[in-house]
């Protein structure tokens, strides 16, 4: 077949191992990746290669004559109104000072340079690493699917040393899918049926352990505190210091810290928890990322979410928000385009809504909910692991678990609560049945530094896993 490869072998050289047998089997007609690690592109001959930072500036690479690539007509760009809406809000994390026309420039050169690569190298499949929310990747997905060409990609699930994969991240994995019209109510599956890091997660998630905060917050809080904060703060200053520009900038750092920042405004707002009171848990998702973008659709502004759930609430309960804890770790003081300044006092101005401290214990406030409700956050995963039913507007690996509402509209939510009022709950031994289905589909294997760090040298070394399952997918064709 010929392939395309995205964001293959650009931090982890077993990723490279993948693409080799690949090759032996499959032309490699187009490879995106980040030039990270070494990688001998002789053994790839006839591969072009278009660097990662090149991509997302939509730079092509020399060997690709874009003079015949021809614009986009109205009525074709219309019918992409969905993908400029998405990509908008993914331009915020990488030019956000752009004006919207000149966003919108950029987005229809990279609608004219994709879909001419497209008809150019005519693949039969693009594989991607990972869910597609790099402006360049979402682009060339969006436009490749339109035109019938197949895609794969993969996420990393539970404690992210697993791959699940998908051919379209909006329907998830389709052995789940299938599986979740059917029912999970047709296996008696035991933990002991789980692999050991499967069962590990389970009983520490259903309550059978003391809960942790998950591998990926700590490795962040590791990062962006103490030492390891001062380091990567030094090392941002490196090009301010040669530009001459540190002591202006010193300046207006100083002046921030007396104006009033995102930090003081989330405080000023918050109330604290009443657990005696009948309430939906709203976790808010960590922005930029993924997770949101594309993966929450329109529920990229959380606020669409809020103002929904708050609407739909039956009388007497109340939402209480809680801010990703790693929000203001990352972003400081400032405002940004994804908290922007206003926006705590917004919600809080939503009827029925509270927003809470981040030291709140989220597992404690799921806990005593009525409900979680979620974009796409591990907390609706973590819920109905211990019997709280949950609300999922976004598209995550879990959405077909039992226990889990897919909702997005008012009526929906309505529709949900009304279930729950009546009594609804997760019932332990689906989740499980699922747990067993999703533990067989997946893979091990890692996509992030995260997930490297945690697997064991057993998994790291088993690239294979990842190649077969490629393999698997392209022999169903």
């Amino acid at each position: 077949m010929r392939l395309f490869l995205v964001q293959f072998g650009s931090l982890f050289s077993e990723h490279i191992r993948v693409a080799e047998e690949l090759r032996k089997r499959h032309e490699i007609l187009y490879w995106t990746r980040q030039e990270v690690i070494p990688l001998d592109k002789g053994a790839f001959p006839g591969t072009i290669f278009h660097e990662y930072r090149d991509a997302l500036k939509g730079i092509a690479p020399p060997a690709v004559d874009t003079s015949t690539f021809e614009p986009w007509s109205a009525e074709a760009i219309s019918a992409f109104a969905g993908t400029e809406s998405e990509l908008m809000t993914m331009m915020d994390k990488w030019y956000p000072a752009w004006p919207s026309l000149k966003r919108k420039d950029f987005y229809y050169e990279q609608l004219r340079y994709w879909g001419g690569v497209l008809e150019q190298f005519a693949p039969d499949y693009i594989v991607f690493l990972e869910v597609p929310h790099d402006m360049y990747g979402f682009i060339l997905y969006r436009v490749a699917r339109s035109r019938g060409i197949r895609t794969l990609m993969f996420e990393n699930v539970l404690r992210y040393d697993r791959l699940l994969m998908y051919r379209e991240y909006e329907k998830g994995n389709e052995t789940l899918a299938e599986a979740s019209a059917r029912g999970f109510r047709d296996k008696a599956v035991t933990p002991d049926d789980l692999s050991p890091e499967v069962r590990a997660h389970y009983l520490e998630l259903s309550g059978k352990k003391e809960p942790e905060a998950p591998g990926y917050m700590k490795a962040f809080k590791s990062e962006h505190t103490g030492w390891n904060k001062l380091r990567r703060r030094t090392k941002a200053l490196i090009p301010f210091l040669k530009d001459g520009s540190i002591f202006e900038r010193a300046v207006l750092r100083l002046f921030k810290l007396f104006r009033r920042g995102v930090q003081d405004e989330y405080r000023s707002v918050l109330r604290e928890p009443d657990l005696t009171r009948p309430f939906v848990y709203v976790p808010l998702s960590y922005q930029p990322e993924r997770t949101t973008s594309p993966q929450g659709g329109i529920f990229v502004n959380q606020l669409v979410m809020i103002r929904m759930l708050s609407a739909a609430l039956p009388k007497g309960w109340e939402l209480y928000i809680k801010e990703h804890p790693a929000q203001h770790v990352a972003h400081g003081r400032d405002y940004n385009a994804y908290r922007w300044r206003g926006v705590y006092e917004d919600i809080a101005r939503i009827p029925n809504v509270r927003l809470v401290p981040t030291t709140t214990n989220t597992f404690e406030l799921a806990q005593h909910a009525k409900a979680v409700a979620t974009v796409t956050g591990t907390a609706a995963w973590e819920a109905i692991l211990r019997g709280t039913p949950a609300l999922v507007f976004g598209y995550t690996w879990f959405m077909h678990a039992p226990g889990i509402f897919r909702v997005s509209g008012t009526g929906a939510c309505r529709s949900a609560f009304k279930e729950i009022e009546r009594g609804f709950c997760p019932d332990a031994q689906h989740v499980l049945n699922y747990l067993k289905v999703l533990n067989d589909v997946s893979v091990p294997g890692f996509i992030d530094g995260h997930g490297y760090r945690i697997a064991s040298d057993e998994t790291r070394a088993n690239w294979h896993a990842l190649y077969d399952a490629i393999e698997r997918a392209l022999g169903k064709e």
